[in-house]
């Protein structure tokens, strides 16, 4: 499958000011409850990048600390991000960067934008940059807002993991030493600033990150997650494509994961976290997270503990819930060991149009969508197949559920009614493969397509009340009768 970075998707906010409808339906637990209407809200979303006018910054994988930041003299990457004032622009030149000493980071990000001047990082056009780390992180934010990071490939080179010693190092860890970096390597990591010194100064205050977009970045082989955010707000993360992360961190990553968030502000009449339009598949958990002694994650998407009653592993005493609405739309999520969207002690979430398939490929997993202790969840226009003898939509400790007009193909009965308006049959992908390649060959993605077939059943199946406008490749959707799943063409 190639996957096609439309700008025209991204551009959404602004032409159709993104004025998505869904439905207010909810149900009642257990299973035998009815599905009901009831009024539909608008809600846009507004995270895009503006007043990008500032001084443009080169850097290159031979670039000097001291250089200028021209083509003909450029900078490192770190230098170059060191320089920026908002509006600034950072291009990356080809060729592979490393984390050279620095165990933290391959790259630091400190330097906020501004609401009207942000700061972008983006591949230098026609170029490709390749961040190849083992520290802690690929990309870390740290507390800054205002940023778009796009066109990166971050490779964390799991494949050189002694899994022997990854599964004795997982054993033994007590959630503090993470001084074998090797194990914990996050691509794109977003969080809140860090004190200085330990204890921190009389006075200091944590900084937590808004307004950021990450797009169009591959990430891979990373040892902990792929691309994650902690204690963030106002996040947009599109056109990712994101593959076989997670593998040897105790702390239990998956492919793309949004934990404890701060509210920014409490404005609810925006999406404030969109997950949109990215490829996750082979993400999964080979060691055992430390706190529970399970293997507990390797999703292609979740959303984590945003109650935030788990305050006390990043120490900040933060323990408002998260009350932003959540949209996850347009997302592929195949062959991952975990759930393809798990929500977890989030609430306020909608998952719609997406594509979802073989997932919970681990013994331990049970469910394509996972909803745990979740509130006010909405579930719409989605294709679902699960792994044979699991099931499509799954959870505990739930209520407020809406779940109707998605198909769902080879699913064991689930403990959430399906609604009245399910389609069981097969989706008739194009070529979806039924398995990942043996070993650690690659994911033939020129290959694979989750295109629909001329007669699918999932053709102009869906709720047009909960249309998304564009598909995952920006093609306008029918939003009278769309389709099911990420995909119109």
């Amino acid at each position: 499958m190639k996957l096609r970075f439309s700008s025209l998707s991204r551009r959404c906010a602004v032409v159709f000011s993104l004025l998505f409808v869904v439905g207010c339906a909810s149900v009642e637990l257990p299973a035998d409850a009815q599905v009901t209407d009831a009024p539909a809200v608008e809600l846009p979303y507004d995270i895009a990048e503006v007043g990008l006018t500032g001084r443009t910054w080169i850097a290159a994988p031979d670039g000097k600390p001291d250089a200028a930041g021209t083509e003909a003299d450029p900078l490192t990457l770190q230098a170059a991000a060191d320089q920026t004032r908002p509006g600034d622009t950072v291009l990356a030149r080809g060729g592979v960067y490393t984390n050279g000493d620095e165990t933290f980071a391959a790259l630091n990000i400190k330097n906020p934008g501004t609401a009207d001047n942000w700061i972008r990082y983006a591949n230098f056009p026609g170029e490709a940059p390749i961040i190849r780390f083992d520290s802690l992180r690929g990309i870390r934010v740290e507390g800054a807002s205002y940023l778009v990071i796009e066109g990166f490939e971050l490779d964390g080179q799991s494949g050189k993991v002694d899994r022997k010693a990854a599964f004795e190092h997982a054993e033994s860890f007590t959630g503090k030493d993470h001084t074998q970096t090797q194990f914990f390597g996050v691509g794109i990591r977003i969080s809140t600033t860090e004190p200085p010194s330990d204890p921190a100064p009389e006075g200091w205050k944590r900084t937590n990150p808004h307004h950021i977009i990450v797009r169009n970045n591959k990430v891979h082989h990373t040892a902990g997650g792929g691309i994650a955010s902690a204690r963030a707000d106002y996040i947009l993360i599109e056109n990712n494509e994101v593959f076989k992360t997670s593998f040897y961190t105790p702390w239990g990553g998956s492919g793309i994961s949004i934990w404890q968030s701060a509210n920014h502000d409490d404005r609810q009449d925006v999406y404030r976290t969109v997950i949109k339009d990215n490829v996750c598949y082979q993400n999964d958990n080979r060691v055992k997270f430390w706190m529970m002694k399970i293997f507990s994650d390797g999703n292609g998407i979740i959303l984590d503990a945003l109650h935030n009653s788990q305050e006390n592993i990043i120490g900040d005493g933060y323990t408002q819930a998260y009350n932003g609405r959540i949209l996850v739309v347009n997302n592929l999520c195949f062959l991952n060991g975990g759930r393809g969207v798990n929500v977890y002690e989030s609430d306020n979430v909608d998952v719609i149009h997406n594509t979802l398939y073989l997932n919970a490929q681990r013994d331990n997993i049970e469910n394509e969508i996972e909803l745990g202790r979740t509130h006010r969840t909405r579930i719409f226009n989605n294709i679902i197949v699960p792994t044979p003898g699991k099931q499509a939509v799954g959870g505990y400790e739930s209520d407020d559920i809406t779940i109707d007009h998605n198909l769902i193909h080879g699913s064991k009965a689930g403990n959430f009614p399906y609604g009245d308006h399910v389609v069981t049959a097969d989706p008739r992908f194009e070529r979806a493969p039924r398995r990942a390649p043996a070993g650690d060959q690659p994911m033939p993605m020129d290959k694979v397509s989750f295109a629909l077939k001329k007669r699918s059943p999932a053709r102009g199946a869906g709720a047009g009340e909960h249309a998304f406008p564009v598909d995952h490749h920006g093609q306008v959707r029918d939003t009278d009768a769309p389709d099911l799943g990420a995909f119109t063409d």
